[in-house]
């Protein structure tokens, strides 16, 4: 008669290897970081298209400037070479500037190579605006004589542009350092002024989309990995039997089923054999 094995129950192992914990951190690691270059991609595609006015420039918020002095001029604007597969030119594009004169006073609005402007306004009392853009008041003041002669009759401006109402400077912007200088048009103190920023930034599209495809890059693997340490595994050898039955609950156990005695082989007598007659 051939016998069956019993099944031997062993414990499940553990649910969180180190394998799983490491899916699961690595997967945690790669979504945090994914989720935000998404966010910051798509933002940057946004302010590629409908942020972008109908001239196809980005401009900043305008902005309100004053001094008692005799022009407004920028920090000094360090434009460096850059990469040689991405130039200054082709990063920024085309930059523009708009300044209006308060109560339509004529203004003079120009740009130059900072060398180029020290012995002009290097003494001038005048007001530098550290932060272009960001709304605050001019930072520092500095100087204290008046200017030998008007903005415009000097010829190292690289670009320049003056008159009433709204003043539009476009410049091409190329390596080196530069400042903004806005002053009076006939060089006189006291200068106000509403003014705002602007430039086509051309590399703004690629850099966009580069960020975006690199965030749903680490949105994808990060999902991935999470999806690895989280799914329970099926156990191995699920269809075997015998003593090397798979991991589980314990088998469950019934009553053996009752016998009945005056059947069974061991309640049998035995006669005994008589002996024949002598």
């Amino acid at each position: 008669m051939t016998t069956t094995p019993p099944a031997y129950w062993t414990p499940p192992p553990s649910r969180w290897g180190p394998g799983r914990i490491v899916a699961l951190v690595l997967g945690i690691l790669l979504l945090i970081p994914g989720l935000g270059l998404a966010l910051g991609g798509g933002l940057l595609l946004w302010a590629d298209g409908p942020a972008r006015n109908d001239d196809g420039f980005l401009y900043s918020a305008s902005d309100s400037f004053s001094t008692d002095g005799y022009a407004i001029t920028s920090g000094s604007i360090d434009l460096a070479q850059g990469a040689d597969w991405l130039p200054v030119s082709s990063a920024l594009g085309t930059a523009k500037i708009q300044v209006t004169g308060a109560d339509g006073a004529d203004m003079f609005v120009g740009i130059a190579r900072v060398a180029d402007t020290t012995d002009y306004i290097g003494g001038v009392d005048r007001a530098i605006v550290t932060d272009l853009g960001s709304g605050s008041a001019p930072a520092i003041r500095t100087g204290a004589g008046a200017p030998a002669t008007p903005p415009g009759e000097q010829d190292f401006w690289a670009a320049q542009t003056s008159g009433s109402g709204t003043q539009t400077l476009t410049w091409r912007p190329s390596a080196g350092n530069w400042t903004l200088v806005i002053m009076n048009a006939d060089g006189s103190a006291g200068v106000a002024l509403d003014a705002r920023l602007g430039a086509t930034v051309p590399a703004l599209g690629g850099l966009a989309w580069g960020v975006l495809v690199v965030g749903l890059v680490f949105l994808a693997a990060g999902v991935l990995l999470l999806v690895l340490a989280i799914r329970r595994p099926k156990a191995a050898g699920a269809n075997m039997a015998g003593p090397y039955a798979p991991p589980g609950p314990p088998p469950s156990w019934s009553p053996p089923a009752p016998v009945d005695r005056t059947t069974a082989a061991d309640s049998a007598r035995t006669e005994t054999p008589q002996r024949p007659p002598s």
